[in-house]
């Protein structure tokens, strides 16, 4: 009988110890340790999830702005049954010489039936309550499904500028040619463009502002 209950005791010992040890891992396992291995059979790690400004470029990804917000007018149209003609058309007040008048810029934009539509910028200074259009030849975009070929980006501080990135058209409209930035600021009434700066060979110049 007494050798019988050495027998019972020494299990017990044993079944706790193999008890302790399975805790022992579980614990590790949870704290963070890795997993262990066993023959050949590893265990598997969640693949590492992207963290801080990575997480925040995927969750919000960059879109391109034309800088001009919050307009004063504001109106869409019909199309054609083609899917063509003015779609919208935004006024936006801001005085852009700075003399304490609100002057006006005009974006509308185009539809073709295609997704090759445009926007078209007129820009006008108010002198006495006549406006008078500055609006530099070409003031337009290009755009393409995929890329575009011209875009235009207005600034108001510290002073009004537009930024004009285009690129010529080449083999097709997805083919990347060199892209190349000029910089228009009202002078004397006017607004000229300023030096032509080539940048990169692209296929969407909105990636470059």
């Amino acid at each position: 009988m007494k050798r019988s209950n050495q027998s019972g005791s020494m299990v017990l010992n044993i079944l706790l110890i193999i008890m302790f040890i399975i805790i022992g891992v579980l614990i590790y396992i949870l704290a963070g340790g890795p997993i262990p291995k066993f023959g050949n059979v590893t265990g598997v790690q969640s693949p590492q999830m992207p963290t801080g400004s990575d997480a925040a470029l995927i969750q919000n990804p960059r879109v391109f702005s034309d800088g001009l917000e919050n307009p004063d007018f504001s109106e869409q149209y019909q199309l054609d049954e083609f899917g063509a003609g003015v779609s919208e058309r935004d006024i936006f007040d801001r005085d852009i010489d700075g003399d304490g008048r609100r002057d006006r810029i005009t974006r509308t934009r185009h539809e073709n039936g295609t997704p090759h539509f445009y926007y078209e910028y007129k820009i006008e200074l108010n002198k006495n309550g006549e406006f008078i259009d500055i609006t530099p030849d070409g003031f337009r975009t290009t755009e393409g499904a995929e890329c575009a070929l011209q875009k235009l980006q207005f600034v108001f501080q510290p002073t009004f500028q537009v930024i004009k990135i285009s690129r010529d058209w080449s083999e097709s409209w997805d083919t990347p040619t060199m892209a190349n930035r000029t910089v228009y600021e009202i002078n004397n009434g006017q607004m000229p463009p300023g030096a032509t700066t080539p940048l990169k060979v692209v296929c969407n110049v909105a990636d470059l502002f």
